[in-house]
């Protein structure tokens, strides 16, 4: 569902709910009556503003809570759909300090429970019961809204996290492949200078060639080294994180809201630097799609086969309560390097639904340790 649709969705089902609750009664305290379109015209117009609850929360809550206050004029027109709406935008889309203003919906919920005991005549004990009951309303909207903030926050972290590893990771591949270059390189330009060096000795007669041959062997030979300290000393040639480090990926994924069950079977191994980390970013491309298209509530289920040949990996996603979001057409990038990364270690990755859920599973050769 797109923007547009979900805003016109919330403003249409704010009135709709006002009007349906509202019993059509006009009279105002003191006997005096409004216009019955007054009520229909104005709850149109003032929950129209639900539209900008997003963009504009701190505005939209004043008015629904200006808009809330009529109840103290006509005491049976009860506007309270925009208003908890409105408590839920500002909870869920501002800081602590001026989601605190959430609270200041109590004083028109209040107002509606006081018109009501006024106007029916109602003891305090009524008067109690329907400031509890609409309290207790207005403090679950808000709480809701809280917690809302809370995930997106925590969602923001996991992939910044994610993130910072994916590009550290790339870092290290890079210096990693500098310096295999300049070992693989280098060793073949000695070579050539030695052999040019000894022909030199040997054939006066080519002297002047080989030394040419000798010369630019050298310079190709002092360019790689210069190139060579460019890259930071302390980078070493690591292979990114490993499955060591995948009870903090699971941590992360914990307190992103996701519920992490892990286990495992068989002999655990020590794999390669290059095996260890395919294993670790399989479990990561297979949390971070859950995280990213399941539903809230999804159990994701990790499980590590061990054998003697091959590591078997296994990120099921369950979920609970609505239907999983389908991954775009081309699988996305993070599944397509991850299947380079394995095809590269002999191991392979699938990716496919999986009853209600979605399913990665991959393949790691144990091979040498």
């Amino acid at each position: 569902m797109n923007r547009t649709v979900r805003n016109a969705a919330v403003v249409a089902a704010a009135i709709a709910i006002d009007l349906t609750f509202w019993s059509g009664e006009v009279q105002a305290f003191g006997g005096s009556v409004v216009p019955i379109w007054l009520p229909v015209l104005a709850t149109v117009v003032v929950h129209t503003s639900l539209w900008w609850r997003r963009s504009r929360p701190v505005a939209v809550y004043t008015v629904q809570v200006g808009f809330s206050l009529v109840s103290l004029v006509v005491p049976l027109w009860q506007p309270i759909a925009g208003l908890l709406i409105a408590t839920f935008a500002v909870a869920a889309t501002t800081g602590a300090r001026r989601a605190r203003w959430g609270w200041v919906a109590a004083v028109p919920l209040l107002a509606h429970a006081w018109a009501l005991s006024v106007w029916f005549d109602s003891k305090l004990i009524g008067l109690t019961q329907g400031a509890l009951c609409y309290l207790a309303i207005g403090a679950a909207a808000w709480l809701l809204g809280r917690h809302v903030r809370r995930r997106s926050r925590q969602l923001q972290a996991w992939h910044a996290e994610q993130e910072r590893l994916h590009v550290q990771a790339a870092l290290d591949e890079r210096v990693a492949l500098a310096r295999e270059l300049h070992d693989g390189v280098a060793n073949t330009i000695t070579t050539v200078l030695v052999q040019a060096a000894a022909g030199r000795a040997a054939a006066r007669g080519d002297a002047e060639l080989l030394h040419g041959i000798e010369r630019t062997a050298r310079q190709a030979m002092e360019e790689i080294q210069a190139t060579l300290r460019l890259m930071p000393r302390n980078a070493g040639v690591p292979a990114g994180p490993t499955l060591h480090d995948l009870p903090n990926l699971l941590q992360l994924a914990r307190a992103a809201g996701l519920d992490v069950v892990h286990t495992w079977t068989g002999t655990p191994h020590t794999l390669d630097a290059a095996a260890s980390n395919a294993a670790y970013r399989a479990v990561q491309e297979g949390i971070t799609n859950t995280l990213k298209y399941a539903p809230p509530g999804t159990r994701c289920l990790v499980h590590l086969a061990w054998s003697a040949d091959e590591l078997v990996i296994d990120v099921i996603d369950q979920p609970l309560t609505g239907r999983r979001l389908d991954l775009p057409a081309t699988g996305g990038r993070g599944l397509a390097g991850l299947a380079d990364r394995l095809g590269g270690l002999g191991g392979a990755v699938t990716s496919g639904s999986h009853g209600d859920g979605f399913r990665l599973a991959a393949r790691v050769p144990v091979g040498a340790r």
